[in-house]
């Protein structure tokens, strides 16, 4: 059984709650695997396995990166091999782009991880559509949907704040009437598990046209 994480992006530390579902869900510790491409460095590993994850007794006996500097080989080899992945944040079409050229598509959803931790454009690129709409945080210009990997069948959409659904209904309601949008306040996240979905936190779902608190 996999578990998929989906959130906005946390600077220090993890949400308790947060930490208290890993450690339910990781079933083996050997290696964890972080993803990017548009942006890198290996303090990302210091930051994501001190920050995050050893506050909550969480540690791995590797940790990797991958990223351009990497050949799609050996990015392949790792992620087909790790025991939980990371889709790490930055710029979601730039993201997207490296999945694409580096064709991690397939081996992100064949990897043996039965968990997978995304998170702000990691976790919108992570389901089966992104969206990155400029009236509810996104620096984009203009609201923008696309294919994600496909992991979940729905939208997910970090960052939301129901004060300003408003000035995005027109260009959310749309998306809605074919494909369920998940939004999560800063603080909060969703967990999937074999397509059920837990909420944790103030999280909000619009579907048909209209939005509930989950």
């Amino acid at each position: 059984m996999k578990a998929h994480y989906y959130s906005g992006w946390f600077d220090e530390s993890l949400p308790v709650n947060y930490l208290e579902c890993l450690r339910n869900d990781i079933v083996d510790k050997k290696s964890l695997v972080l993803v990017w491409g548009c942006w890198s460095g290996d303090e990302l590993i210091d930051f994501v396995k001190d920050s995050w994850l050893k506050p909550g007794g969480i540690v791995f006996e590797e940790y990797h990166l991958v990223d351009n500097r990497k050949s799609q080989e050996e990015g392949h080899k790792l992620i087909r091999e790790a025991s939980a992945l990371l889709l790490l944040g930055g710029d979601t079409l730039p993201q997207l782009n490296f999945f694409a050229e580096y064709k991690l598509a397939a081996p992100i959803k064949e990897s043996k991880a039965n968990i997978i931790m995304a998170f702000s454009a990691g976790a919108i690129n992570m389901a089966r559509k992104g969206a990155s709409a400029k009236n509810l945080g996104s620096q984009e210009d203009t609201t923008v949907f696309y294919d994600g990997l496909g992991l979940d069948n729905f939208c997910y959409m970090p960052y939301f704040s129901p004060n300003k659904y408003g000035l995005a209904k027109d260009e959310l309601l749309p998306i809605s009437q074919e494909f369920d949008i998940y939004a999560t306040t800063p603080e909060s996240f969703i967990r999937t598990k074999d397509g059920d979905v837990t909420a944790f936190g103030d999280v909000y779902l619009i579907s048909g046209s209209k939005i509930s608190k989950v």
